[in-house]
């Protein structure tokens, strides 16, 4: 049997212009880079599946490469989930880690998903760090859950509030998906589907997955 990529995998955006239903985040981000303002310490807060990761995988992946340097920098880059690395040894590990500078680039990008998952005690270790963070890094924090950040970190951070997907932009998107893998459809039952995502892509790319085997490759209503 051959490998089988779900959808949310296989279409996972890879710039910021594949990005859907997010202009306000990426276009802010971009200008950023540009302008050379961007925090060191960013939050990207919102609903699942509406491309907090994917946005931060982009963006670090983008803070290396200049006019001068468009090369591979993905080593420069580190993801953490916070369900596991939560506890207070863990983050002093990584306070201790961040303080060697990267061997080419300019800055080593740290991606902390579920970051919410932190116990108080672990926020609490990080926050000197939050504050002056070393010249060479940048974190980026992940979380559907704002509320369960500390205040205190959350001021540290510059916030990027992600928004529920539209309908219509879900709707596309799964329409994209299925001319490219050749699927008949209709247009009532990628709306329904899109409907039934709730503004998370993800969810809709994930019931499009169950309804093509259901469907046997022909989706209608």
């Amino acid at each position: 049997m051959s490998t089988f990529k779900i959808s949310a995998t296989k279409y996972r955006p890879n710039s910021f212009n594949e990005v859907i239903g997010q202009d306000d985040v990426t276009g802010t981000l971009e200008n950023a880079i540009k302008k050379n303002k961007l925090g060191q310490a960013l939050l990207f807060c919102g609903p699942r599946g509406v491309g907090k990761t994917s946005c931060a995988r982009i963006l670090a992946k983008k803070i290396n490469i200049n006019e001068e340097n468009n090369g591979d920098y993905s080593f420069n880059v580190f993801e953490l989930d916070g369900a596991s690395n939560r506890s207070v040894d863990d983050i002093r590990k990584l306070n201790e880690q961040v303080r060697i500078p990267p061997r080419i680039g300019k800055y080593k990008i740290y991606i902390i998903d579920e970051a919410h998952m932190l116990t108080t005690e672990a926020f609490n270790a990080f926050l000197k760090t939050l504050e002056e963070p070393p010249e060479h890094v940048i974190f980026i924090l992940a979380t559907t859950e704002k509320n369960k950040i500390l205040p205190t970190v959350l001021s540290r951070c510059q916030i990027y509030d992600f928004k529920r997907i539209s309908t219509t932009d879900i709707k596309k998107k799964l329409e994209y998906v299925l001319l490219d893998q050749k699927i008949t459809y209709d247009d009532e039952a990628l709306f329904l589907i899109a409907e039934y995502s709730d503004g998370s892509l993800r969810d809709g790319l994930q019931i499009l997955d169950r309804m093509i085997n259901f469907c046997d490759n022909e989706i209608d209503i």
